[in-house]
């Protein structure tokens, strides 16, 4: 017995022993560092190193408060060593520093377990070792305006200079919490001289828009870029020696193979970030809220020379144009109340235009008018209320009342119709010699029975008659013939007319230079050509029609609308350009050469 109670101590002793050992095993986390001093601008290598039978993942938060993560791996080793096994993990992980000191790495943890902390020094950059002490990247950005209002869209710009074109950059995106911030337009390479070094920079636009009045935080973004190591030292090529023997010459024409050669070097820059103030509405600004740098209102009227008349319809489109905002921010226009007319508005369109220097939104109102009666008809007046962002002051864009005189509608066309006396059953009127007797006594028939005249006239009554019935029997099968063998010859002949008409009225408004017109009625085209799916401004338009030419047309068009007072649109150049591109009219609903009536709008 005391025997086997000595085995059973032995053993539990043994069993306690392998567990202690397991979790000391377990227990052991270490954090390495490929350096313990870099720039500002360098990146961080650390490890994390896991002995021994691990679970779960790492909580690697704490770095970044200093440091930010670029990029990890993992990978996993197993051992056997004189027959024992053993398991190791590792992390790999690429920081950036934040920002310039002593900036630690605090204790990781992974389980019960933890790691060392460790401290880091971060300088600032020298230029990475360049003789003449020059930056190799770095990183600017600016506002157009530090004290915006609420709902001000403004300008936000990032330059990345490089001093030598990177082997490869990737730039985040600004962040800021309570505004919307949105790309615009293409990235901008140009060569620029900084501190006397040349640089390639570029340069990216952003648009900002608030939403809230108060303090906007907006955080630059981060470039990282791996550009040619030219330090002493680095990265030396295993066949530089062999090639130099040869002359230089021996690998020319060589593609370069992947993990040989200069890597390069990777580095980081953050922009600065920005503290806006922005400022709330101005109090008696007026509602709708609409701060910009310019805002039109344009009357225009199909036809362009309107008749009023009673039953005769109008169309009457009013386009605001606005610079400093976008389409969304653009109010429906209050078009009052209209008595003596009858009104139909369509769904209001808008649009942003691209390519250009500052913002600009279209909203266009189009509304069919049909005066109900004759006499004076009153147009009110039209006001929105907006805000001049640069004079920092209430402005009101105005379309000033109109009073017209609505004519009478015509009674039967072109003239009164004639009065056209009854024959057919009326007695014949005697003459002027005849006496007063022979009207109150009855002829003597020239033959009983049948009368004076005899059965001629009742058989050219008969003939006459079944005439009649065999030409309304003949036009009426013509005309159901023609109605249920040609519907759709009839409907491309409705389009054809159409489109014509609408091909008319750009030729016009062009050969007058007036861009506004010939863009109004470019869009009535487009209607006429895709009824059911019409483009909703030039650019969707240029898209459809699909031509670098057209597009950059179509462009200069919405350009002149808005160009300074002098400049001159060359519109009999742009119709020479564009009637090839409208001319489908006619090869889409060709006219037939029977039709038996003449089209509604002849070609001149």
């Amino acid at each position: 017995m005391p025997k086997c109670r000595s085995l059973k101590h032995l053993s539990s002793l043994s069993i306690l022993l392998l567990l202690a050992t397991s979790l000391a095993w377990a227990a052991n986390l270490q954090v390495q560092l490929d350096r313990n001093r870099l720039t500002v601008q360098d990146t961080l290598t650390l490890r994390l190193i896991a002995d021994g039978t691990t679970s779960g993942e790492p909580d690697f938060t704490p770095l970044t408060q200093d440091f930010d993560i670029l990029g990890r791996g993992q990978s996993k080793m197993t051992s056997i060593v004189n027959g024992a096994m053993s398991h190791t993990r590792q992390w790999t992980l690429e920081l950036a520093p934040k920002r310039t000191g002593a900036l630690s790495i605090p204790s990781l943890s992974l389980g019960n377990a933890r790691s060392q902390s460790l401290t880091v020094e971060v300088t600032e950059s020298n230029g990475g070792g360049a003789e003449d002490g020059s930056r190799p990247i770095f990183l600017e950005a600016d506002a157009e305006t530090k004290a915006p209002y609420v709902q001000q869209a403004f300008e936000y710009r990032v330059r990345a200079y490089f001093q030598d074109e990177p082997l490869r950059a990737t730039l985040s995106d600004p962040l800021a919490d309570g505004a919307t911030v949105e790309r615009i337009g293409e990235d901008r390479g140009y060569e620029e001289f900084v501190d006397g070094q040349r640089y390639l920079a570029i340069e990216r636009r952003y648009r900002v828009i608030p939403n809230r009045s108060g303090p906007l935080a907006i955080q630059g973004p981060r470039l990282e870029a791996v550009v040619p190591d030219t330090r002493a030292g680095r990265q030396h090529d295993p066949f530089a020696d062999l090639d130099q023997a040869f002359g230089g010459t021996l690998f020319q024409g060589f593609p370069q193979m992947q993990g040989l050669g200069n890597p390069g070097r990777r580095l980081v820059d953050r922009a600065g970030d920005l503290e806006i103030q922005v400022r709330a509405q101005p109090d008696g600004s007026g509602t709708p809220w609409l701060p910009a740098t310019s805002v039109q209102i344009a009357d225009e009227w199909t036809p362009s020379q309107p008749t009023f008349r009673v039953g005769e319809p109008l169309t009457r489109t009013l386009t605001v144009t606005a610079q400093g905002v976008t389409a969304a921010q653009l109010p429906t226009l209050d078009l009052g109340t209209l008595d003596g007319v009858q009104v139909y508005p369509d769904q209001p369109q808008s649009e942003d235009l691209s390519g250009e220097s500052v913002p600009t939104a279209i909203k266009s109102f189009k509304i069919a008018l049909v005066p109900t009666r004759a006499g004076p008809l009153t147009l009110p007046e039209i006001r929105l209320h907006w805000w001049d962002t640069v004079a920092d002051e209430p402005r009101v864009a105005v379309v000033p009342a109109r009073t017209l005189e609505v004519a009478a509608a015509p009674s039967g066309g072109a003239g009164p119709s004639p009065v056209i006396e009854a024959t057919t059953g009326s007695e014949p009127t005697g003459s002027a010699e005849s006496s007063p007797d022979a009207t109150r006594q009855p002829r003597s028939p020239a033959h009983p029975g049948i009368g004076t005249t005899g059965f001629w006239p009742w058989l050219t009554l008969l003939l006459g008659l079944a005439w009649l019935g065999t030409l309304v029997w003949w036009r009426r099968e013509r005309r159901s013939r023609l109605t249920v063998t040609n519907p759709i010859q009839e409907a491309q002949d409705r389009r054809a007319a159409s489109l014509n008409a609408a091909r008319r009225q750009v030729e016009k408004t062009c050969l007058a230079g007036d861009a506004r017109a010939a863009r109004a009625a470019l869009l009535d085209w487009a209607h006429a050509r895709w009824p059911d799916h019409a483009p909703q401004g030039l650019s969707e338009l240029a898209n459809r029609l699909g031509g670098e030419e057209i597009g950059d047309l179509l462009h200069v068009i919405d350009r002149a609308i808005y160009a300074p007072p002098g400049e001159v649109w060359d519109g009999a150049a742009a119709w020479q350009t564009l009637a090839p591109w409208l001319g489908g009219a006619t090869r889409d609903a060709p006219a037939r050469a029977d039709d038996p009536l003449p089209e509604l709008y002849p070609r001149t």
